[in-house]
């Protein structure tokens, strides 16, 4: 077997690498062409290393460039590497040399320390010893039995709370208390009356601390499954966020806003075992948290704007696709206005915040999104008395699919509409909470609203009766009246359950009974309703009879508030009044009349002032007034008005008011003077039965402020009593499309239009308005909001039917024929 070589050292192999180097470089230089390619490559790397600004060290230098090793560098090395190795020989001798004296020290260290510790030790006699002491002498006897009955004491009063102790931590604790290194030592569990026994005494002997800490499950959650499975049902595809201030919990300190399931527990934990890891249900059940709750059905929205709720919805589905950052009304204004309660912000003319737009992200417009729309629409079924089919108009809600981007140019068309309501809601609050600051000994604020109506109840009911028709149905107008130094609050109760003009009137006339006789100014406060608050008929009734009722007012305004936001305190007060009603039932009570009704009211809540209307009074208010509105016709842009302010005219030479006339405005105008703002147009009334002045509809903004006269015509009685046009009625039908004409202040508008309703008895038509689209008098649309009651007479001629046409989602109708309309 040949001898192993001896391995090389570091040296040797460095040195073999330096020679082979060296020798290939040789072979280099020998070969011309080589050595030409060697120094081209070299100066190119020189080159491009000099413009970088970088030059080449030496080590990257050939071998050839770089200075040989001579014998007195070699000589150099080898002292530097001789000074090296002394001083590491010295610097090892220290280190040994300062550990031995570093040990030596706290030897000497710990032997004083035990020797003053000697020193000051005190002899403490142990209790064996003490006792032995006190034997020895006969006259210690009497402190021989006190420590005797001691340890008996104290031995009976530990034996009955150890058995008075219940649990088996209260007892591991007694044990730790009563066990020690004494006990151990005089082992006095042998004792024949010792309730310590040896078992307590190991026991406690294995605990290190006096409370024992208890003991930890080897199967604990992981904290990353606690916050996925947190996470998973805070995420809004599962839970939807409450929005009332009162819907929070509060638990160990911790608030949080409920959030709402949208599904079952069992639904939902499938869906999380498929979108992430397998856990047991009552795990998943256990860490739901406890802000997300199980929703209620009567805890839900049932009184939503339908514009809030359709922009909402649109939002939460551009959410659910990651499009948008957000879900929700509230922060799609923060997010596009500096002050989401600024007017100039929610109008669009703030110049800060005019040009933001909701920010999107990217998505993929080729998957389609689902979204749920509010919407109304016609629906035709068999009334089961007449067997005639009927059509009514129901609103529901429906899911739309669509594209992103179709969804997105739908919601920026919504926009426009959704701002404006935005201002309208922001400036009617306002206006009202300034009025309400504002007020002086002569104003009054007559703030009123129907309340649903309530049923008569029997603390016990029979079957027949609970399930039957047989419920007694009151009507409730509720009413809270400021004035400067007080604020009241009034129910008017009645068995007639319309909510027509004339049963408002019949509610509020016990009301403006109650009035100071120095009030001169009124301010109506109440919601819109065009079948009940807002109506020529209303109009009327102000106009002519509130001075009958009022004898001192000399103004009035009445505010609408925006719709679908008409809350306020009068339903407070009818809340009050129902819950009332139902905690007498409750304890035994019976609300069975009107009369029972407003007994219990009146017992209990001594701050509403309760009044009961006679069903006679509203029937006869209703027949005066159809006689006397026979005539009436319906102002043009009636949905737009906002504030009716009038300021009733008396005569020079009479007591009695003789007109009253009535300004229409968008929005509700704080003025004191005879203001332009906001101005729709105007109508004067010169007597109870007949209406003066053609329904006018001006624009404010766009007119001349020196011609600001009255915009008012009056008709004679001859006119009011002119007879039907030449063209026959008989041949109108609803559906059919006409040219009506208006004139205002001597100039004759035209209009295109279509029929919505015929009412012959009064020559009328109710006509919703086209408006024109290009210039040549072909296309238009239909303007929903302007719908109006118009004569036979303004009828010009009936127009041929057009072709409709879908573009985007509006419909726009096209005559063959130009229209000659001619629009303000």
């Amino acid at each position: 077997m040949p001898p192993k070589k001896k391995p090389k050292t570091k040296e040797e192999i460095k040195e073999q690498k330096r020679i082979a180097e060296r020798l290939r470089y040789q072979r280099l230089k020998n070969d011309p062409v080589k050595r030409e390619q060697l120094k081209e490559k070299e100066r190119r790397n020189y080159q491009r290393k000099k413009e970088k600004g970088s030059p080449s060290p030496q080590s990257s230098v050939s071998p050839s460039i770089l200075p040989m090793t001579t014998p007195r560098s070699n000589a150099s090395n080898a002292r530097k590497r001789n000074a090296r190795k002394k001083r590491d020989k010295i610097i090892k001798y220290k280190d040994k040399k300062i550990e031995y004296y570093r040990k030596k020290s706290e030897k000497y260290r710990k032997r004083l320390e035990r020797l003053e510790k000697a020193k000051t030790k005190e002899n403490v006699d142990t209790p064996n010893t003490k006792l032995t002491k006190m034997c020895d002498s006969p006259e210690t006897r009497r402190e021989v039995v006190k420590k005797a009955l001691f340890g008996e004491v104290l031995n009976a009063q530990l034996k009955e709370n150890y058995t008075n102790l219940k649990t088996c931590k209260e007892k591991q604790i007694f044990g730790k208390v009563v066990s020690g290194k004494l006990i151990h030592k005089y082992k006095l569990w042998r004792s024949k009356d010792s309730f310590i026994s040896y078992k307590t005494i190991q026991k406690s002997a294995r605990q290190s601390v006096l409370v024992p800490k208890l003991r930890t499950r080897k199967d604990k959650i992981s904290s990353d499954c606690i916050n996925t499975v947190r996470t998973f049902y805070e995420n809004d595809d599962n839970s939807r966020l409450g929005a009332g201030k009162r819907e929070c919990l509060t638990r160990k300190g911790v608030k949080k806003q409920k959030r709402y399931l949208s599904d079952s527990i069992a639904n939902l934990y499938k869906k999380f075992q498929a979108e992430h890891f397998k856990i047991s249900y009552t795990t998943f059940c256990r860490l739901r948290p406890f802000w997300v709750v199980t929703p209620n059905v009567n805890e839900r929205d049932t009184c939503l704007c339908i514009k809030h709720a359709n922009i909402d919805l649109k939002l939460s589905s551009l959410h659910r696709r990651r499009i948008l950052t957000y879900n929700s009304h509230t922060a799609l204004l923060e997010k596009t206005c500096c002050n989401r309660y600024d007017e100039l912000c929610l109008s669009r003319t703030c110049q800060r915040c005019i040009d933001k737009n909701p920010d999107y992200r990217e998505f993929d417009d080729s998957k389609p999104i689902e979204f749920k729309k509010w919407i109304s629409e016609k629906q035709t079924y068999n009334d089961p008395k007449t067997k005639n089919a009927r059509t009514v108009i129901k609103y529901v809600k429906k899911t739309f699919t669509v594209r992103p981007r179709q969804l997105i140019e739908e919601l920026h068309e919504d926009l426009e509409a959704y701002y404006q309501h935005e201002r309208n809601i922001t400036h009617q609050y306002n206006a009202i909470k300034k009025y309400k600051q504002n007020l002086t000994d002569e104003d009054a604020i007559i703030h009123m609203d129907f309340s649903e109506n309530y049923c008569s109840k029997y603390s016990q009911e029979i079957q027949a009766f609970h399930f039957g028709g047989s419920r007694l149905q009151l009507s409730l107008h509720t009413v809270v009246v400021y004035t400067k130094n007080s604020i009241k609050s009034y129910c008017t109760v009645s068995k007639n359950l319309t909510h027509s003009p004339a049963a408002i009137w019949a509610h509020l006339r016990p009301i403006f009974k109650t009035l100071p006789p120095n009030i001169k100014s009124i301010h109506f406060v109440s919601d819109g309703p065009v079948t009940q608050y807002r109506n020529k008929t209303m109009f009327y009734i102000l106009a002519s009879r509130l001075q009958q009722e009022v004898s001192n007012v000399k103004k009035f305004t009445w505010n609408y508030s925006e719709s679908g936001h008409g809350k306020g305190a009068p339903d407070g007060v009818g809340a009050t009044c129902k819950r009332t009603a139902d905690a007498v039932v409750a304890t035994g009570g019976d609300i069975d009349s009107l009369e029972s009704f407003v007994d219990a009211i009146q017992r209990r809540c001594s701050a509403i002032t309760l009044f009961t209307i006679d069903d006679k009074a509203i029937q006869e208010l209703t027949d005066d007034l159809q006689n006397e509105t026979v005539n009436l016709k319906s102002f043009n842009g009636t949905l737009k008005i906002h504030q009716v302010k009038a300021e009733i005219l008396r005569s020079p030479l009479e007591s009695a008011p003789c007109a009253a006339k009535l300004i229409m405005k968008s929005l509700s105008c704080t003025c004191e003077d005879d203001c332009q703002h906001f101005n729709l147009g105007v109508l004067e009334y010169k007597n109870k039965s007949k209406l003066n002045v053609d329904d006018i509809y001006t624009d404010s903004e766009s007119e001349n402020m020196d011609n600001s006269q009255d915009s008012t015509m009056e008709i004679d009685d001859d006119a009011a009593l002119a007879g039907p046009s030449s063209i026959n009625q008989q041949n109108y039908t609803i559906g059919d499309y006409v040219l009506v004409k208006f004139l205002v202040r001597k100039t004759e508008y035209c209009y295109a239009a279509v029929i919505n309703k015929i009412d012959t008895e009064e020559g009328e038509l109710t006509v919703t308005f086209l408006k024109i689209c290009d210039d040549k008098g072909h296309t238009f649309r239909v303007d929903e909001n302007d719908v109006s009651d118009v004569s036979f007479d303004q009828v010009l001629k009936k127009l041929p039917n057009p072709d409709i046409a879908l573009k985007g989602k509006r419909i726009f109708y096209y005559f063959n024929t130009p229209v000659p309309v001619f629009e303000k």
